[in-house]
């Protein structure tokens, strides 16, 4: 069976795509019941237009080869179906004994394992979305050329929450002329919290260097001729526009103020260039000259121009003692340590925390910490296993960068290893898979890791692809 076996009958599902994955971070971030509810409909519709489109040639031989990434989310949202199942309390003490008791105090008859059972019916629309989108992702983002196009859009999308942002600071508008809301001395983009802008920014940052890297030479330059021939060539490149914008992201990340969001990005790109040294075979010559045109160009000279000496100092005068999430994250970890299993139900945080908080340090609907967050309201063993999701998608990325020959999937894929590492250092000071566009960018994020290792490099080579094959070197 081939991979790409069917005719390109599709294309007006890809644009649909791609115009999702651009519209997600406009409305707020997808950040509000309106806004997801609308996402949530697209995806459906796109799931439905999937059937129609290829009635009886539905190519189902591909979900074998994501089936990690897939069952984690379906048995992850299985979980959650079963938090809002009404149980006898005799068999909900059993299960979750705590959650028992609490419906005891209040006489009922039956109860749940979550404590907010509509805001768990909300969180679990949410993720049947999820989960057809990452289906749809593997009906639709069937070819290298698809896949390159999707990471684009990403970059576009970037671009313009980069342009938008800075324009309204730099401006100094009062009101954001597109969507009315207060505008700050920080860049927030279309977003609301800075930080949740950050971390969108973080993430394209990321997959457009891997877009610059999959257009970076291999071969040596050889004389002096085709040296001048490369780099006049490169100047109206793609990938000079891309370098382009990459460096207006980088001025809007800056101008965000979000300090762990650039402590991320400055790590990342730290890891990237180490991994690249470690991992990355027939590496590009001029790889290791991007990481170092991207710290010093990006990150010191156009950082200070920008601001960075401020995200620098709020970093340095940032204390555990004067800041209250500390403080949220131990009252945190005694919900863990009475719902360790079973969790107090998706979504159901600011539900739940006001009873463990001793004393009043204002208004957290989230823990400010997605690891300890997951943990509260899915349990450990929910938690753990799509950690083992997002690890396994890590390993699969490695093994396209040391093993395939294709610049396109190589680049891509380092690309890749550095978005899911800023996300999971981010996520550790941050509530970032709560906006419906950053958790959805990271759930691609998660297919593209597992894509570049199974799409071939060229249409039409069949599914027996390996990395040995010459094929790969050429695209």
């Amino acid at each position: 069976m081939q991979y790409n076996s069917l005719p390109e009958k599709d294309r007006y599902l890809l644009y649909s795509f791609i115009a999702l994955l651009i519209w997600l971070p406009i409305p707020l971030g997808s950040n509000r019941e309106i806004t997801w509810a609308i996402a949530q409909i697209w995806i459906s519709l796109q799931t439905v237009g999937t059937f129609v489109v290829y009635r009886k040639q539905l190519p189902l031989h591909r979900l074998a080869h994501y089936k990690v990434l897939l069952w984690g989310i379906l048995l992850f949202q299985v979980w959650i179906a079963l938090q809002i199942i009404p149980l006898p309390l005799s068999l909900l003490s059993w299960v979750s004994p705590r959650s028992a008791e609490i419906y005891q105090m209040v006489d009922a008859q039956y109860g749940y394992i979550s404590l907010d059972k509509h805001i768990t019916t909300i969180a679990l629309a949410k993720g049947v979305a999820y989960s057809l989108f990452v289906f749809n992702a593997i009906m639709i983002i069937s070819t290298s050329s698809r896949l390159k196009l999707a990471c684009i859009a990403l970059v576009c999308s970037g671009t313009f929450q980069a342009l938008y942002g800075t324009l309204m600071v730099l401006l100094k508008a009062d009101v954001s002329p597109f969507l009315g809301i207060p505008v700050e001395d920080i860049a927030t983009g279309s977003f609301i919290y800075k930080n949740h802008y950050a971390n969108y920014l973080l993430m394209i940052l990321c997959i457009g260097i891997g877009l610059v890297i999959t257009q970076l030479h291999t071969s040596e330059s050889g004389i002096w001729k085709v040296r001048l021939d490369r780099m006049l060539s490169s100047i109206f490149s793609q990938k000079m526009m891309i370098r382009l914008c990459l460096i207006f992201m980088v001025i809007a990340l800056v101008m965000s103020g979000s300090r762990m969001g650039n402590a991320a990005f400055f790590t990342v790109i730290v890891l990237g260039g180490v991994l690249s040294l470690a991992i990355y075979k027939r590496r590009p010559r001029a790889l290791i000259a991007l990481f170092v045109s991207i710290f010093i160009i990006d990150m010191i000279i156009v950082g200070a121009l920008f601001g960075v000496s401020n995200v620098q100092q709020k970093i340095m005068n940032t204390s555990w003692l004067e800041e209250s999430r500390d403080q949220v994250l131990l009252w945190s970890l005694d919900i863990i340590k009475d719902f360790p299993l079973t969790g107090t139900g998706m979504s159901s945080f600011y539900t739940v925390f006001p009873g463990y908080a001793q004393d009043y340090l204002g208004f957290y609907d989230h823990a400010h910490n997605d690891y300890i967050q997951f943990a509260v309201e899915a349990g450990v063993p929910a938690t753990i296993m799509l950690g083992v999701v997002v690890l396994y998608s890590l390993l699969k990325c490695v093994q396209t960068v040391h093993l395939r020959h294709s610049r396109t999937m190589k680049g891509i894929a380092l690309g890749t290893i550095m978005a899911i590492l800023g996300m999971l250092i981010h996520s550790s000071t941050d509530f970032n898979f709560q906006p419906t566009a950053n958790a959805l960018t990271f759930i691609f994020i998660l297919f593209l890791a597992n894509a570049t290792a199974v799409i071939p490099a060229k249409t039409w080579i069949r599914d027996s692809d390996r990395p040995s094959s010459n094929l790969d070197a050429r695209y």
